[in-house]
C-alpha cells in the first residue's frame, strides 16, 4: 500500500482550480503557517469560473436561494479571520434583510440563509489574499475562467485557461467542488440536480399548482422544498407553531419526497465538541496496532476494539442502557449496531417521528443537552475516513453498503428550523415521503412529464408521472472517463482508486451477483475498483506506475470520495487542507516524507488535530 514518492515538493509557482472553501482554509493555513513557507512560495494563481472568489457553488447567490438554510452554525465552523457570528453582527440591517438573516440577536449555534454565509466567506478570501501579499507573495486572481484542461510536462503542469493560455506551475491543487455531469430535460420537467435552484423556479416567481417528485429526502431535497414552498404559499407563527398555507392559485400544490428507505434525517442535536477530530477517542498508536500483518485496517476489528468502548461511554452519558447492554456482548457486530440503531430511527410515518425526535432535539439544544451517541459516531467514522485507504475492498464494500446511507440519515443532522418547515407542510397535507427503489424507464422523458417506476420491499412496482421531478439523490461516482482534466488520465499522471482484496472467494461471487463490482488485477493482487481518483494520505495524486506526484493534489472530495468516503462539509474542507500544509511542513522543517509510512502519517494527523 505504500506510494513512492517522485521527489520534494516546488511549491514555488502554486495553481489553485477553484476558489470555494476548501480553497479558503488551504489560503488560511498557508497564512498561518507564512513564517515557513514565506520562503519557498512565490506566486499563487486561482482560478474560478465564477465572477467572484471564495464564495463555493452552495453558497454562491447564483446557485442558491435566499431561503435555503446552512447546515452548519457558525461554533461548528472551524475559524477564519473571525466567526461567522461575529461577521453577521457587523453588518447593516439592510444586508441582513437582503440576506434573509431575520431572526435576532446573532447566535453562535443558529443556522442561516447559505447566501449569507457565502457572503462570510467571500470578505474572508479577500482577508487572506491581501495578508498573504503584504508578505510579499504575489496572489493572481482569474475569475469568470473555467479551467480547460490541465496536462504534465516534465516535472511542471501546464494549466490550459478558459482563454486557451496555457500556464505553466510547479504545483497545482485541484479544489474546483461540485461537478453536476448528467443531463437536465427541461421538456420533460427533469432535472438531474437541484443546482442553480433558480432553474426550478418560475421565472413569475409563483408556485407550482401540482405535485413536484424528488429522488431523495436529503438535505439537497429540503433545499428544493423550501424554494418551491415559499413560492407557493406562506408560512406564518401562530401561537409560537410554524404552518403553512398555499396561495390561491396555488391549491394543487404539493412535494413527494421518494427515499429508498423511507428516512428522513435525524435532527440537529447539542454536541459538546461542535468540531470533529481524528483522534478524539484513542490515539494514533491504538490504531497502527490495529493494522494485521497483510497491512489491512479491518472495519469489524476497528468496530471492536475503538468504536464498541467510546460508544458504551456515550449511550451511558445518554441513560440508554439497552443500548450498552448489546454493546457489552462481544458477538454483537457493525452491521447490528446500524441495524438496531436503524430500527430505533424508523417509523410507520416519518413526519410522525420527526415530531417525537422534535421534542427531544429541542430539548437538546435549548438546553444545552449533548446526544453523545451521535457525536461519538460522528468522530469515529471521521476517523475511520481519514484512514480508508487501509480498508480492505471487502471492508469497502461493506462501508458502502451497510453503513453510509445509515451515516447519511442518521448523523446528517437537519437544523430545526428545516424541520419546522417541514413539519409546517406536512400539517398543512402539502408534503409526502414514499419509500421504494425509483428506476427511469426506457420511455422516462415524455413531453411535459416525467415517468418513474417505484419499486417496494415487497417487490410491488407503482408507476408514476410528474411535470417537475429533481434528482436529489447526488451526483454519480466519478470514473476516470469523467474525470474534468482528461489529459491527466491519458498521460497516466492519474489513476482510478482501487482497494486491494483481503481473499479472492467472495468478491469474486459478489461480483457474479452485481455488476456495480468491477474487480481488476494491479500490482499487488486483485483490487476492487473504486470510485474516484487514487490518492495518498496527504492528497497527491497518484500516477499509473503507483508514484505519488508531488506537483498535483486533489482536495475535491467527488475526485477522492472512493479512498475517502466519509468526507462532508465545512470541517472536512478545513481538515482536508490542513492535512496538505502540514506534508509541506513536515517536508520542509523535519525533513519528513508523509506519503511513506503509515507511522508518519498518523503523526501528521496527530498534528492536525492539534490545531
Amino acid at each position: 500500500m505504500t506510494k513512492k514518492i517522485i521527489s520534494e515538493s516546488d511549491l514555488t509557482n502554486i495553481a489553485i482550480i477553484g476558489s470555494g472553501p476548501t480553497a479558503l482554509f488551504l489560503l488560511k493555513y498557508i497564512w498561518e503557517n507564512i513564517n515557513v513557507l514565506q520562503s519557498k512560495i512565490q506566486k499563487i494563481t486561482i482560478f474560478e469560473k465564477e465572477e467572484v472568489l471564495g464564495i463555493g457553488m452552495p453558497y454562491n447567490s447564483k446557485t442558491t436561494d435566499i431561503y435555503n438554510l446552512a447546515n452548519i452554525s457558525s461554533e461548528e465552523i472551524p475559524m477564519l479571520q473571525e466567526s461567522f457570528a461575529d461577521w453577521l453582527r457587523k453588518q447593516t440591517p439592510e444586508l441582513l434583510e437582503k440576506l434573509n438573516v431575520i431572526d435576532f440577536p446573532i447566535d453562535d449555534s443558529e443556522v442561516y440563509s447559505r447566501v449569507s454565509l457565502g457572503h462570510y466567506f467571500e470578505e474572508q478570501f479577500k482577508l487572506l489574499i491581501s495578508a498573504l501579499e503584504s508578505k510579499g507573495i504575489e496572489v493572481i486572481q482569474k475569475v469568470r475562467c473555467e479551467v480547460s484542461d490541465i496536462s504534465k510536462d516534465k516535472n511542471q503542469l501546464i494549466v490550459t485557461d478558459c482563454n486557451q493560455d496555457k500556464n505553466k506551475f510547479s504545483t497545482v491543487i485541484i479544489a474546483n467542488g461540485h461537478e453536476w455531469g448528467d443531463e437536465d430535460h427541461p421538456e420533460s420537467g427533469y432535472f438531474a440536480s437541484p443546482w442553480p435552484i433558480h432553474k426550478l423556479i418560475p421565472e413569475d416567481e409563483k408556485g407550482y399548482n401540482f405535485p413536484v417528485g424528488t429522488l431523495g429526502a436529503s438535505l439537497s431535497a429540503f433545499d428544493v422544498v423550501t424554494s418551491l414552498s415559499h413560492r407557493a404559499g406562506i408560512f406564518e407563527k401562530i401561537d409560537g407553531r410554524l404552518t403553512f398555507k398555499k396561495n390561491k392559485e396555488n391549491p394543487d400544490f404539493k412535494i413527494v419526497l421518494h427515499s429508498a428507505e423511507g428516512w428522513l434525517p435525524h435532527l440537529q442535536y447539542e454536541q459538546k465538541e461542535p468540531i470533529r477530530e481524528i483522534y478524539r477517542h484513542f490515539n494514533r498508536n491504538q490504531i497502527l496496532e490495529l493494522i494485521n500483518k497483510d497491512g489491512f485496517l479491518r472495519i469489524e476489528n476497528y468496530f471492536d476494539v475503538l468504536c464498541r468502548p467510546a460508544l458504551i461511554e456515550a449511550f451511558r452519558k445518554d441513560r440508554l442502557e439497552g443500548v450498552v447492554k448489546k454493546l457489552e456482548d462481544p458477538s454483537f457486530s457493525f452491521k447490528d449496531f446500524v441495524a438496531l440503531m436503524s430500527d430505533k430511527h424508523e417509523y410507520v410515518n416519518s413526519f410522525e417521528g420527526m415530531k417525537k425526535e422534535m421534542v427531544t432535539a429541542k430539548n437538546s439544544v435549548e438546553n444545552n443537552i449533548p446526544i453523545y451517541w451521535m457525536e461519538t459516531l460522528d468522530d469515529l467514522m471521521y476517523s475511520l475516513n481519514y484512514h480508508a485507504d487501509l480498508l480492505s475492498a471487502e471492508d469497502h464494500l461493506f462501508f458502502q453498503k451497510e453503513i453510509m446511507s445509515f451515516l447519511m440519515n442518521v448523523i446528517a443532522a437537519l437544523p430545526l428550523q428545516s424541520a419546522n418547515i417541514l413539519l409546517a407542510l406536512y400539517d398543512a397535507k402539502c408534503i409526502e415521503l414514499k419509500s421504494g427503489f425509483v428506476n427511469f424507464p426506457d420511455d422516462a422523458f415524455g413531453k411535459g412529464k416525467t415517468k418513474i417506476t417505484v419499486k417496494s420491499e415487497d417487490g410491488a412496482e407503482e408507476e408514476l408521472e410528474y411535470q417537475l421531478f429533481v434528482n436529489c439523490g447526488g451526483g454519480k461516482k466519478l470514473e476516470l472517463e469523467d474525470y474534468p482534466f482528461q489529459t491527466l488520465a491519458k498521460q497516466g499522471v492519474i489513476r482510478t482508486a482501487t482497494a486491494k482484496c483481503a481473499g479472492e472467494k467472495y468478491l469474486k461471487e459478489e461480483a457474479k451477483k452485481s455488476d456495480k463490482i468491477d474487480l481488476v488485477e494491479t500490482e499487488e493482487g486483485l483490487a476492487m475498483k473504486l470510485s474516484g481518483i487514487e490518492i495518498d494520505s496527504s492528497y497527491r495524486t497518484i500516477n499509473k506506475k503507483n508514484i505519488a506526484n508531488p506537483f498535483l493534489y486533489d482536495i475535491n472530495f467527488t475526485h477522492a470520495n472512493g479512498l475517502r468516503p466519509y468526507s462532508y462539509g465545512l470541517q472536512a474542507c478545513s481538515a482536508t487542507s490542513l492535512i496538505v500544509v502540514e506534508s509541506w511542513l513536515a517536508e520542509i522543517v523535519e525533513d519528513k516524507n508523509v506519503s511513506e509510512e503509515i507511522e508518519t502519517i498518523t503523526e501528521l494527523y496527530e498534528d492536525v488535530d492539534g490545531l
